[in-house]
């Protein structure tokens, strides 16, 4: 019972630096056909088919029981996200509404040429300069998003370098990353971070000039002033989530991107999940619906999994020491009658 407890204990530490691997180790403890259809009927009943779909597929991989009857209802609730999607996407651009994650499509497309940002740094940026509560994690990214819109932006000059298709799909996901927010999708931890890279990082000059342009809807001034606003890295840190955001969109879709959004509590986490969505693709929504975080960091675990791996070295010593003391009993009772009869002659 311990052997194979350490064994895997070590298989899990190995794994720590890959969140794909570490999936598939933790996986087997809580993937039961039980568990797996209890979720797909959770996910049907809140008509999000997609994550049913997910734990179907991994169900298949792991050669795990999921009924005909079950399957024909993921069949059937295939098309209905996309059907919702289109219903529920206006009136987006005016107001940034986000009531639901899938309201947010026309406020992205928006986030892409850079209306929203402005908007958003109008609205938040304002607060902040008359001394009121603020977003700070909107104020945030709506500066960096700006920054890299005015660079995608000077890219489409002659004197520029590189294309527009480098910083589009950065400022989608920085949009993404504002509707999480908005829906009370982002988890705490990671608002938290994001919201502490923003305010460290301000530099309030530079933000009062960047929210006055704002407000005269000068965008060439709002996007020059907020590339001041915010120091290099923190915009370097904001772009690489936003990278990872539009990674896991294209992977497991915009209801995966939120549900992992709320699961994640640092950049650090989003990178991990991002690598687990491309090694395990459709079966990631499911893995991370059981397993939460421990799919993506050991965390408090680690000190279990030595503490089993310690004791089985512990055994291990232990079950040497008591084989030489009942070979060295043995060797006695075998060998003592001779020298016995030995010595006699």
């Amino acid at each position: 019972m311990i052997l194979p407890k350490a064994a895997a204990s070590v298989g899990i530490l190995q794994a720590a630096d890959d969140s794909a691997q570490l999936t598939e180790l933790r996986l087997p403890a809580v993937a039961t056909e039980r568990r797996i259809t209890s979720e797909i009927d959770d996910a049907l009943s809140k008509g999000d088919g997609d994550l049913a779909r997910s734990f179907l597929d991994l169900a298949d991989a792991h050669s795990l029981k999921v009924d005909a009857e079950r399957r024909e209802r993921i069949t059937r609730s295939a098309a209905s996200p996309e059907v919702r999607a289109e219903q529920e996407s206006l009136g987006g651009v005016t107001y940034g509404a986000s009531d639901t994650w899938l309201r947010t499509t026309a406020a992205l497309s928006a986030d892409v040429v850079g209306i929203s940002d402005v908007r958003d740094l109008w609205h938040e940026g304002g607060k902040l300069v008359q001394g009121e509560p603020y977003d700070k994690v909107i104020l945030g990214l709506s500066t960096a998003g700006l920054t890299l819109t005015g660079l995608t932006v000077a890219s489409l000059l002659p004197s520029g370098g590189g294309s527009i298709a480098a910083r589009v799909p950065v400022a989608r996901g920085l949009g993404l990353l504002k509707a999480a927010r908005r829906a009370g999708l982002l988890s705490r931890e990671l608002a938290g971070k994001v919201a502490g890279i923003a305010t460290s990082a301000l530099d309030a000059i530079a933000l009062k000039e960047a929210v006055a342009a704002a407000r005269a809807f000068n965008l060439p001034a709002a996007r020059q002033a907020a590339s001041r606003a915010l120091r290099p890295g923190a915009v370097r840190t904001i772009s690489a989530m936003g990278d990872d955001v539009v990674a896991l969109e294209a992977r497991i879709g915009q209801r995966g991107a939120a549900q992992t959004l709320g699961i994640v509590r640092d950049a650090g986490e989003l990178g991990r999940a991002r690598r687990l969505a491309e090694a395990m693709g459709s079966r990631t929504r499911a893995a991370l619906k059981l397993l939460g975080s421990a799919a993506l960091v050991l965390g408090e675990a680690v000190g279990l999994l030595l503490q089993a791996v310690w004791l089985a070295a512990g055994w291990m010593v232990m079950a040497a020491l008591a084989a030489r003391r009942l070979g060295l009993m043995i060797g006695r009772v075998i060998w003592r009658p001779a020298l016995t009869r030995r010595t006699a002659i």
